[in-house]
């Protein structure tokens, strides 16, 4: 299923799992039945038996501290026996290619693999009926390949029926048996030709036109997650007014860098500014030179409503002068957020949160500005209205900025670089031409 940020996607979903009216919404009209009685009026572990829901947002799902206990947690809620818990959680992590997961403590992992093991939860519960609410949103081409394959054979071999909603149509053109779009004008559902997976855009080639200027880098930085190294001493300066884009496996260490970068995370080596050493800074004075685009946008929300989210930030802006009321007015119609404002922000879509998030970290305009996943749920419109809006102010502003996407389709096009994660290692891809720091 397609259609716009907002459009109603993963409200349709909860509809259809269940979980509104009971917890949210209301149902204007009709009803929704599985074998002739109303969904919501059938007790949880029996709804569960036969719909199973995977949230946009998979920690919202995870309630234990392992995955293998999550697991667990998840099957015995369907009062299955232990024996068949425990051969239900190896077959399906076994099935999957996660069985080295099995004891890892869920928030040590990074987003795409939280999501991959709530995927692995949902369908070791066995349901008749799947709904996946954007499930590789942030997991790398890779993993998306596997999963999509493994999704088709479960189809076929178990006579699953499965929903998904999904921005990036890629690899689904030999998968799908029906493709829907949502009408945000007519407000209403229909299927549409699977053609339209033919028209996805092909990914633009990264330039890597580097600045030779730069106020923020790091030298023999190293860090590690629990046990693991993830970065071996490497040394970098990041370019001022460039988007770059730090690319990697899920699990590599993309967030973990970041972490280390905004000094919530120790490490060995050195983080510079200006050709100081940061590691004796306050972290107060720290967070208004580095700021982070957090991967779940819930995390960063302070106020209520949007509105106040927007005005919060633009009373602490590092740059007033240029965040004037015109410019964020222009921003916010930019991003489709005016009808918004006085919503909550916590219950708005995936796609609206996102873009909330972006204008507000933007708004904020420290120096260095890290971007973790912040395309994640965005339609092709929307992804594009936030990479403008990224990139002017990136080269306006003369920031130092780094994004973390496994999105590339719409995304290299604006972007100035690409560093890569691997085996422990940064290094520049492609052939780098240099940039003499004109805007």
């Amino acid at each position: 299923m397609i259609g716009p940020s907002g459009s109603g996607k993963s409200t349709l979903f909860k509809l259809l799992a269940g979980l509104y009216p009971e917890y949210g919404g209301t149902i204007s009209a009709g009803t929704v039945k599985l074998n002739n009685q109303e969904v919501s009026t059938l007790v949880p572990f029996e709804r569960a038996r036969h719909i199973a829901l995977l949230f946009q947002n998979p920690t919202r799902q995870f309630a234990m501290r392992t995955v293998e206990e999550q697991m667990t947690f998840a099957l015995e809620n369907l009062q299955l026996t232990p024996q068949r818990i425990a051969e239900l959680v190896a077959a399906t992590l076994k099935q999957l290619g996660l069985e080295s997961f099995r004891r890892r403590q869920l928030l040590e992992l990074s987003g795409g693999e939280q999501q991959r093991i709530a995927l692995a939860t949902i369908l070791a519960m066995g349901s008749d009926i799947i709904l996946l609410d954007e499930p590789f949103a942030n997991v790398d081409q890779a993993g998306r390949k596997t999963l999509l394959a493994d999704l088709k054979a479960m189809q076929i071999q178990e006579s699953k029926s499965i929903f998904i909603t999904d921005h990036d149509l890629t690899g689904y053109r030999q998968l799908v048996d029906h493709l829907y779009e949502v009408n945000t004008d007519q407000k209403n559902i229909h299927e549409i030709s699977r053609q339209r997976l033919d028209l996805t855009a092909a990914e633009t080639p990264v330039q890597n036109r580097m600045n030779k200027v730069s106020i923020f880098g790091w030298h023999d930085l190293s860090f590690q997650a629990g046990s693991r190294t993830l970065l071996k001493p490497h040394s970098f300066k990041l370019p001022e007014g460039q988007v770059g884009l730090l690319s990697g496996a899920n699990g590599a260490g993309k967030s973990t860098l970041f972490s280390a970068l905004s000094h919530q995370l120790n490490y060995h080596g050195q983080v510079l500014y200006k050709n100081k050493k940061s590691e004796k800074m306050r972290i107060k004075k720290w967070a208004r030179i580095v700021g982070v685009v957090f991967q779940n946008s819930t995390d960063q929300f302070i106020k209520l409503e949007a509105q106040d989210e927007i005005a919060l930030s633009q009373q602490n802006s590092l740059q007033p002068y240029y965040w004037t009321e015109r410019r964020i007015t222009a921003a916010i119609n930019q991003l489709n957020l005016a009808e918004v404002l006085n919503h909550v922000s916590y219950q708005l879509s995936g796609g609206q949160q996102k873009k909330l998030q972006v204008l507000s970290m933007l708004i904020m305009s420290q120096p260095i500005l890290l971007f973790d996943e912040p395309l994640a749920g965005l339609d092709a419109v929307s992804l594009k209205n936030v990479m403008q809006l990224i990139k002017k102010t990136v080269t306006d502003l003369k920031i130092s900025s780094l994004l973390i996407s496994h999105q590339r389709v719409g995304v290299t096009e604006f972007v100035d670089y690409e560093l890569k994660l691997a085996d422990k290692s940064l290094t520049i891809e492609g052939e780098v031409k240099e940039h003499n720091g004109q805007a």
